[in-house]
């Protein structure tokens, strides 16, 4: 507040005292006046009386919240502001030329210096009244700029705001779908082999350890994400022994890149409960990413067929594309193909 005070009182003075000088310069070029110090003097008091009534005239505007009256009422208030302020500022200039016996116009008799002419004054008067419109005109403009950038910011406030209530909403909706499908796993081997179904616990306490710690974040470096996938994938392959095989290809420079936490683990147990798990002999899961001109390209590779119903549907894929939504926007993809006896899920950021 106090810095746009400077600029504004700043901008005052800087502006009248322009505005008059040049006046005096255009009125000496054509001989009308020459320089003395009562000249400079009376420069000096139309300066100071001008921002005087200029504040005068803001100080109303803001006092009356004229910005958000009818329009007739604003025009109607302006114009008899700045007709008064117009009177104002020629009756001082006037006075101040009769009081100082203005000895800087040039050919004028001193029987004449102090005669006062109403055709004079009037237009000197309409003179001012158009300068001090002017002024009002600007002085609305900064006010409605000022307001639409307040109200910008306001608006990305509420979008971020928003926004992240969407992205708690969508992190907690993958939460209990997560533990449903990871207890599952566990129960299945219970009844089968109690002692993987031991060891399946301790994988799960880990994983579930890992997700609540990154669930506090927006986003988290791709080397955390695989090393709760890499978890996740011990766990599923305790229960699917040799049907499940997985490998991972990443390119070391994509690790510290940034994605949404538990996006790229959901694509796994996507790709484990619609492709492996329906697969007589299993599968496997290739997991791979590449990182090249500020794109980072993440692939998760599954045998099995691409069942649309299923997949474009279901709570991992439309959660998976709504959180690059709105963390990315037009830079964040997801697709999901069919290329030969492989599902393909794509995931495509770009971080410019």
């Amino acid at each position: 507040m106090e810095k746009k005070s400077k600029l504004y009182w700043g901008v005052q003075c800087l502006g009248w005292t322009t505005y008059f000088l040049f006046s005096l310069l255009l009125l000496y070029s054509g001989e009308e006046i020459h320089f003395t110090g009562r000249l400079l003097t009376c420069a000096f008091v139309s300066i100071l009386t001008s921002i005087l009534i200029s504040h005068g005239i803001r100080f109303v505007i803001i006092k009356q919240s004229l910005i958000v009256k009818p329009v007739l009422v604003l025009i109607s208030t302006t114009l008899v502001l700045v007709t008064v302020g117009a009177i104002i500022l020629e009756a001082v200039q006037f006075s101040f030329e009769i009081l100082v016996n203005a000895d800087y116009l040039v050919n004028t008799t001193e029987a004449e210096e102090e005669v006062f002419k109403w055709s004079e004054f009037l237009f000197a008067v309409f003179r001012s009244m158009i300068l001090f419109l002017l002024w009002s005109g600007f002085y609305f403009a900064f006010i409605i700029s000022e307001k639409s950038h307040a109200q910008e910011i306001l608006n990305l406030k509420w979008e971020a705001s928003k926004n992240e209530i969407e992205l708690k909403n969508l992190r907690a909706q993958l939460d209990p779908h997560f533990l449903f499908n990871s207890l599952n796993s566990v129960r299945a081997l219970i009844g089968m082999n109690p002692e993987l179904a031991k060891s399946s616990v301790t994988h799960l306490s880990n994983l579930l350890r890992r997700s609540i710690q990154m669930a506090r974040a927006r986003v988290v470096p791709l080397s955390e994400e695989l090393e709760l996938v890499q978890i996740y994938l011990e766990l599923e392959q305790i229960r699917f022994e040799e049907r499940l095989s997985f490998e991972f290809k990443i390119s070391p420079d994509s690790y510290a890149c940034e994605i949404p936490p538990v996006m790229l683990q959901t694509i796994v147990e996507n790709s484990i409960k619609h492709g492996i798990s329906k697969e007589v002999n299993g599968g496997k899961i290739l997991i791979e990413s590449t990182f090249d001109d500020n794109t980072l390209v993440i692939k998760v590779i599954n045998s099995g067929s691409l069942k649309l119903e299923s997949n474009e549907n279901g709570i991992g894929i439309s959660n998976t594309k709504k959180r690059l939504a709105i963390l990315f926007g037009a830079k964040g993809h997801f697709k999901i193909e069919q290329n030969g006896e492989f599902v393909v899920s794509t995931i495509t950021i770009t971080y410019k």
